[in-house]
């Protein structure tokens, strides 16, 4: 017996949603089969994939081990059929773009009516992360696309824009400072900071650094939506990119000022799988993810590069 197409496709939907009766049900196939496919796929390997409880099951480490082969190889398969059927000159299947949780705010929703309204043959689904994680999937191919941090750039990857940095906090926070705020103020802030591995910090951290200062951390979330929410309670300022807050700050409520002395920006790129010829539907959404990042830059939200 060999690793078939069958198998992991069983595997992957019964590890999605935790239970052989529901995997049963979406899958259009008996339980017993079903389960003997299992069976037949644990004795193989000589290792348990799954831990079957009365709640449904859970994937054991070597189960997990698998998925993480059979999603990239099981979407690798999907991308292989779309190609060949991409004869005429609709463009369609599946893309999948990940991208930094902090520019997400600002770009999910126009790339996704613009690509529904032009070809709605295609199936983009859009995921958050952080730097590393977005990094990982397209290493593993989980993800077509990816608008990453230049700091986990390969030599393959496209440079899009440089977003500057802000100081953010509640309303009224800024209103006896005018333009601007400098960097080395900005370090006294009582902080709300992700942890070490996030871009933003490394890079205040630097900042810190060069100028033979600390950072004022007062608090560490993970996660942009529970950071604000902690800035509008008052608990804490943070430093992050316009794209993360320009709503907030729209509707009134979030403040939030430019860093300077020196000014502070990040790098964004757009990231791709090596080895991995695009689709025509990955090059449609690439097209289409460009051109909102360019209107967005003319609106002055960052600085879009050639």
């Amino acid at each position: 017996m060999v690793l078939d197409l069958l198998k992991m496709r069983y595997f992957s939907k019964i590890a999605e949603v935790g239970s052989f009766t529901r995997a049963s049900r979406e899958l259009g196939v008996a339980q017993p089969p079903l389960s003997l496919h299992m069976r037949s796929l644990e004795d193989y390997l000589g290792v348990q994939l799954l831990n079957r409880t009365s709640r449904g099951v859970i994937l054991t480490d070597a189960g997990q081990t698998l998925l993480s082969h059979a999603q990239s190889i099981l979407r690798a398969v999907e991308q292989a059929e779309a190609e060949t059927r991409q004869q005429d000159l609709t463009p369609r299947g599946d893309v999948s773009l990940g991208m930094l949780s902090s520019l997400s705010p600002i770009l999910s929703v126009p790339v996704l009516e613009i690509c529904e309204k032009m070809f709605p043959q295609i199936r983009l689904t859009i995921s958050e992360g952080d730097s590393q994680t977005l990094r990982a999937a397209i290493d593993a191919h989980l993800h077509d696309l990816a608008i990453n941090l230049v700091d986990v750039a390969k030599a393959s990857s496209l440079p899009l824009f440089d977003e500057r940095l802000y100081a953010v906090g509640r309303i009224g926070s800024f209103d006896d400072i005018t333009g601007q705020m400098s960097v080395e103020d900005a370090l006294s802030l009582p902080l709300i900071m992700p942890t070490r591995r996030h871009g933003i910090r490394v890079l205040l951290e630097r900042q810190a650094l060069m100028l033979g200062r600390d950072l004022n951390i007062v608090r560490e979330i993970e996660g942009l939506a529970s950071t604000r929410a902690a800035i509008r309670a008052g608990l804490g300022f943070a430093i992050l990119g316009r794209g993360a807050v320009y709503t907030d700050m729209q509707q009134g409520n979030l403040a939030a000022i430019p860093l300077s002395a020196p000014v502070l920006s990040r790098r964004l790129i757009l990231d791709m799988p090596v080895n991995h010829p695009p689709t025509r539907a990955m090059i449609e959404v690439r097209n289409i993810l460009t051109s909102v990042i360019k209107t967005l830059g003319q609106e002055g939200h960052w600085t879009c590069l050639p």
